[in-house]
C-alpha cells in the first residue's frame, strides 16, 4: 500500500501506512475528544455521542487512506501572521469602499494559475483566499482558478503568490518550483 505519485516540481506523495483499525481507533478517539470539548464531558454518556463516534470509525474504515501530510510547524506563525495582516488591511479597504461616496468598485473575474498540488494544500489555499476580504475563488479547472475580485484594477497577484508560497512552506513543498514564473 505504498502508493507514490510523482509531481514535476515536488517529491513523491506517499500514502499513509497505518493499518485501518489503528486509523479508525485514532479517529474515534479524536471524535470523542472533540465531542467532550464542544459538548462537555458528561455529554459523552449520551447515545448520540456513541453513535457519532462509531460512525466516525466506520467512515475511516470505509474511505481510502489519504496522503501522509508532512507539515512544517515553523511555517505556521508566518502564514497566520500574513493571513491576519492581509485580512485586516483587506477589511479596512472593503469598509472604506463601502462608505466612500463614489463606491470605488471595479468587480472583475480574473484567472489565476495555481502551483500547489491538488489536495490539502490547494484546499487550504482556496479556503484562505475566499476568507480574504474582496476575493472569492469561483471555479477551479486543472491549474486555472477563476477569482471574483471587488477591484480588478489592484495588484492581487502578488498577494496570492505570497499566500501560495507560505502554504507551500507549511506543507514542506517547494514554494517556487522550476518553471513556475508567471
Amino acid at each position: 500500500m505504498n502508493d507514490t505519485r510523482q509531481s514535476s516540481s515536488n517529491p513523491p506523495v506517499r500514502r499513509a501506512r497505518r493499518p485501518g483499525w489503528l486509523r479508525a481507533l485514532l479517529a474515534m478517539l479524536a471524535a470523542a475528544a472533540l465531542w467532550a470539548v464542544l459538548a462537555g464531558g458528561a455529554a459523552l454518556a449520551h447515545p448520540f455521542a456513541w453513535l457519532a463516534i462509531a460512525l466516525t470509525g466506520g467512515a475511516v474504515l470505509a474511505l481510502p487512506a489519504g496522503r501522509a501530510l508532512r507539515l512544517n510547524p515553523t511555517a505556521l506563525p508566518g502564514l497566520l501572521g500574513f493571513f491576519l495582516r492581509t485580512s485586516v488591511l483587506g477589511g479596512i479597504d472593503v469598509a472604506w469602499r463601502a462608505v466612500h461616496p463614489r463606491l470605488p468598485l471595479a468587480p472583475a473575474f480574473e484567472p489565476y494559475y495555481v502551483r500547489l498540488p491538488h489536495g490539502p494544500p490547494l484546499t487550504l489555499f482556496m479556503s484562505m483566499l475566499s476568507l480574504l476580504p474582496g476575493t472569492l475563488a469561483v471555479r477551479l479547472e486543472g491549474r486555472r482558478m477563476t477569482l471574483h475580485l471587488l477591484d480588478g484594477r489592484s495588484d492581487n497577484a502578488a498577494t496570492l503568490m505570497e499566500l501560495e508560497r507560505r502554504i507551500a512552506r507549511l506543507y514542506g513543498l517547494d514554494p517556487d518550483p522550476p518553471g513556475s514564473a508567471r
